[in-house]
């Protein structure tokens, strides 16, 4: 049997015995100039690793900006705010009113002060004049409210909400406050105002179950001076925003986590007016029963492939879409027992050439590197699994199995140090061991103080399978990828058995450039 289909994206279904595929950690790319069941047409991509290049204070990483001119970075760290004129240069501007919790940031170059940053965070608005390194709150004088979820800027004005109303207000023209406090309601529904983001110089408005546009128009109408926007007749839509942190920029439109009076949890965009579906059944599924109202969501661009990647913290699940194949494939990270959770990405920026993620967590500032293939350090467990093997559900005997893997890709071998071993497994002797309380015994040592682990240099992978549609799995059974250099080297499992549905898994967990082209798989089909 040729190229069967083992490459592709994650797709598992309601039910597993219709479909159960799964892609984790790894993205499909789609080779335009072969043609559909060619080997090697669609192939399978280790997802980015992640490279520390800075550490701020142990807190989660809320939200970044890259400012216009590229000059500056503007970090929330906690209740920490940082700017940074390179990931080697960074300095704490100021201190927030909470700690927890997404902000949203935006900037505009204004007429007085030059190029400024806004934050909201719920509370409070903010601002930072890069020129002066001058950080303030801004009071509750300030606008007709205080606080604001989500602030971005338009034709000069910058705007932002009233967290749990339909309100949303402007600042002065080509300025940071908002000393005339006008304000409009998003009305054509009487749901509450959500989210919004602008995008082409128009403002989508997305509220719980609806959603409206607007535009500038000016602020002077027959001699009255207004708030300068209206509503664009024609443009009311039946969908609203199920998490406001959902929202990301992502190519010509954006994309967010959708509810109506009907459902929720439909991810998709807005074009030309009308509502645009992108998630799938699969992905839809996945979220069912899920708290989603607390989901993020940002997009990169790497290689010609522009992704909007969206987690939902509570679920413990990223998923991640590709504007180039239109496929879905799961981003997680592993705990010390290989269990999976959401990404360690909390935020992102496109800031001197590199793309930049914030850790959810601890601080930490990462850089998204197609080469390097740990999570700062850490191991990625990238999976892959096919779609069924039928045949009528007749028996089918299965000879050999080939995936073929780029070749020849085994480092001179990566240490990875594990240091979370049971601080009562001890030495008393040369080799006898004990289970102990440590307190109580005198000159014992550990076995392994720090337990290393060398992987990549020879890396391998491992295969299961399933006999009864994905409900049980076999053993793990291993082979090798192949050291460096030899790229003659094959992955092959032979005396694969019988089944009437089969499912082929393969996982990859070593340090490498673990690139999937193709399976081959030989067999044969026997009588019932």
């Amino acid at each position: 049997m040729p190229d069967f289909g083992f490459v592709g994206p994650s797709y598992e279904a309601p039910s597993i015995y219709q479909d159960a595929q799964e892609c984790i950690n790894f993205y499909p790319e789609i080779d335009p100039l072969k043609q559909p069941g060619d080997r090697g047409v669609v192939a399978l991509y280790p997802t980015p690793g992640l490279v520390k290049l800075a550490q701020l204070n142990e807190a989660p990483v809320r939200g970044m900006r890259a400012l216009s001119g590229g000059n500056y970075l503007v970090i929330v760290c906690g209740d920490k705010v940082y700017s940074a004129l390179s990931v080697d240069s960074i300095t704490q501007i100021g201190t927030l009113n909470t700690s927890t919790g997404p902000v949203s940031i935006t900037d505009n170059q204004t007429t007085d002060n030059g190029l400024t940053a806004y934050i909201v965070d719920g509370g409070d608005r903010y601002t930072w004049i890069a020129d002066t390194n001058t950080f303030a709150v801004l009071p509750d004088t300030d606008g007709p409210w205080q606080g604001a979820n989500i602030c971005d800027t338009v034709d000069n004005y910058i705007v932002y909400n009233q967290p749990n109303t339909q309100n949303w207000a402007c600042s002065d023209l080509g300025l940071a406050v908002s000393t005339t406090g006008y304000f409009g309601s998003k009305d054509g529904s009487p749901d509450n105002l959500v989210s919004f983001i602008v995008d082409h110089r128009q403002v989508y408005l997305l509220g719980e179950v609806t959603s409206e546009v607007w535009v500038d128009v000016g602020n002077v109408i027959t001699g009255i001076t207004s708030f300068p926007f209206q509503r664009v007749p024609g443009t009311s839509l039946q969908h609203g925003i199920a998490a406001k942190f959902s929202i990301a920029r992502f190519a010509e439109q954006f994309l967010f986590v959708s509810k109506d009076t009907r459902g929720q949890a439909i991810i998709g965009g807005i074009q030309g007016y009308q509502f645009q579906r992108v998630s799938t059944h699969a992905v839809e599924q996945s979220l069912v029963g899920k708290v989603i109202s607390d989901a993020i969501a940002y997009s990169y661009q790497i290689e010609g492939h522009e992704f909007y990647v969206v987690t939902f913290p509570t679920a413990d699940l990223t998923w991640a879409y590709d504007l180039t194949t239109k496929m879905w494939h799961k981003w997680l990270s592993i705990d010390e027992q290989s269990v999976y959770h959401r990404h360690r990405s909390n935020c992102a920026a496109f800031f001197q050439g590199v793309n930049l993620v914030g850790d959810y967590e601890n601080g930490k500032i990462y850089k998204l590197d197609q080469t390097v293939y740990t999570e700062d350090g850490n191991k990625i467990r990238r999976l892959r699994r096919a779609p069924h093997l039928t045949s009528d559900l007749q028996r089918q005997y299965f000879d050999e199995l080939q995936i073929q893997f780029q070749p020849g890709v085994g480092l001179n071998g990566q240490t990875f140090v594990n240091q979370n071993l049971s601080p009562t497994s001890l030495i008393i002797g040369p080799s006898a061991t004990e289970t102990v309380d440590p307190t109580e015994i005198i000159n014992i040592y550990y076995e392994f103080s720090i337990n290393t682990e060398t992987l990549g240099a020879e890396p391998k992978a491992m295969l299961r399978w399933s006999n009864d549609g994905g409900s049980t799995w076999s053993n793990e059974h291993w082979v090798s990828i192949g050291k460096i250099g030899r790229y003659k080297n094959r992955a092959i499992w032979r005396r694969l058995g019988m089944a009437r549905d089969r499912i082929f898994e393969v996982v990859v967990s070593d340090p490498i450039k673990a690139v999937i082209v193709s399976a081959n798989l030989k067999g044969s089909v026997g009588d019932n």
